[in-house]
């Protein structure tokens, strides 16, 4: 039987900012806010002393992949085991991964697929966005289907077209006519592929001698791929009446698009990840630059500073990782062939104390902001609030207590054993001290504290629009 438990002593967030409080967690529910200092409850057997710390909602990742095959016999290092247990340390207690579906499979065969990998084997409470790398008619059926089994939003991509993945302007146009009759949200990888295949001729017809190595990867898809796929998508959704929501947005063009669609009464979202906030694109000219490639490509300051400013602003709603995880061996194979590289960064372990130092420590983001961006932004716009993402009453207890003064230089290695991390070096401030997740704790000190893997699926409602954090 769970016992009670009190948070004493932190300073809680409320969803417009933080206030002192202890906070008594019961039956895996937020029971209660009490006033600090009050007699300890007699049903509190546990008392977490949270003085000097922020006491926030777990976090929400809209966005990783774990256990995923990409081609050519490469799989991302990180099974939903690893990973779930990587990210319930670091302060994510729910995560939303991807279905991975066959060549003509159905969605609902590829979400029972996928769930089948997870159940079980998890760390973290999570779901599934049900990608689509085909559309037939007879598939309306099943979205519907999907809906009713608490996962209503679909991934397309609209590059990829030799993996056979991409979705055309037809298709896609389709795809939200049919999503926003049955109440999904339609997730989009904004890269717009014949641009792509221009820029990338011009790198190829370079003398071999001037080719620019991994750093052509930024060469070949500028800013104005990602612009021109996300302004085509927004007018899609316009159109269609479809929630739509850009992921990994890499430039500050993009966020513009997406806030500039908010205000005129699109149903459009977009996220960014810690990696564009924070790497710039002349890692990739470095020797060991191809261990940096993701898609899309490190961009420059100026894209950094519009993201901030988008995320401040209330532009973008959530911060997500696109954790995709390899070790150095799959990273370096790629032989110095563009088509070859590894796409793909780990984000999980880091991305709450990234943010947390590059945007709260700088002053580019309140911790207010902070805290919703990674959680009740997230939960809200995928269908997890309320009981995801805040921690009022009746809310699931999945809690964080975060150190702010904590610092740290993070080693080469990361704590899960994967041998690459782009961020190897950078000394972050901020510290995971407890994890609950729906009121037991999962992780003490950034630390694993449980063997038993009781995450489950979490049902998702129909999309909603969120306000500023």
């Amino acid at each position: 039987m769970q016992r009670d438990l009190l948070i004493r002593s932190g300073r809680v967030f409320d969803g417009r900012g933080y206030r002192r409080a202890d906070l008594l967690v019961s039956g895996g529910r937020v029971q209660r806010w009490l006033r600090p200092g009050k007699r300890r409850p007699a049903e509190a057997s546990t008392v977490l002393d949270a003085a000097g710390c922020l006491v926030l909602p777990g976090a929400v990742d809209p966005h990783v992949h774990f256990e995923l095959g990409v081609g050519g016999g490469r799989t991302t290092c990180d099974d939903f085991s690893s990973g779930s247990a990587s990210a319930a340390a670091a302060g994510v207690t729910t995560f939303i991964d991807y279905t991975a579906p066959e060549p003509g499979e159905g969605p609902l065969s590829a979400f029972r697929r996928r769930r089948a990998r997870a159940d079980g084997r998890v760390f973290c409470d999570y779901s599934l966005h049900n990608v689509l790398i085909d559309w037939r008619p007879g598939w309306r059926r099943e979205l519907a289907a999907l809906a009713r089994a608490g996962a209503p939003s679909v991934k397309v991509f609209l590059i990829y077209r030799e993996r056979g993945w991409q979705s055309d302007e037809g298709r896609l146009l389709e795809i939200m006519s049919a999503c926003a009759a049955q109440g999904l949200i339609v997730c989009v990888h904004a890269e717009n592929e014949p641009l792509i295949d221009h820029f990338r001729q011009r790198v190829d017809s370079l003398p071999r001698r001037q080719r620019p190595g991994a750093s052509g990867l930024a060469l070949s898809r500028p800013a104005l791929v990602e612009e021109m796929a996300a302004a085509q998508a927004i007018l899609l959704a316009g159109a269609t009446g479809a929630h739509l929501h850009l992921v990994h947005l890499s430039t500050a063009g993009a966020a513009a698009l997406v806030g500039a669609a908010r205000q005129s009464g699109i149903r459009a979202s977009g996220d960014t990840c810690p990696q564009y906030l924070v790497l710039d694109k002349d890692r990739l000219s470095d020797r060991d630059g191809h261990r940096f490639a993701c898609c899309p490509p490190l961009r420059g300051e100026r894209d950094r500073r519009g993201l901030w400013s988008a995320l401040a602003a209330g532009m973008l709603e959530a911060l997500a990782t696109d954790h995709c995880a390899f070790d150095l061996s799959t990273k370096d194979a790629w032989g110095g062939h563009l088509d070859h590289l590894a796409f793909g960064l780990p984000g999980v372990a880091t991305a709450l104390r990234l943010t947390f130092t590059h945007g709260v420590r700088t002053g580019r983001i309140s911790a207010t902001r902070w805290a919703f961006l990674h959680s009740e932004g997230p939960a809200r716009r995928f269908g997890l609030f309320p009981r995801k993402g805040n921690l009022l009453p009746g809310a699931d207890a999945d809690v964080l207590v975060w150190d702010p003064e904590h610092r740290e230089r993070l080693p080469a290695q990361s704590r899960n054993g994967r041998d690459f991390s782009p961020y190897a070096g950078m000394t972050l401030y901020g510290h995971p001290r407890t994890v609950l997740l729906r009121g037991r704790i999962v992780s003490r000190e950034g630390r694993l504290v449980t063997t038993r893997a009781f995450g489950k699926f979490a049902l998702r409602r129909p999309p909603q629009r969120t306000g500023e954090g």
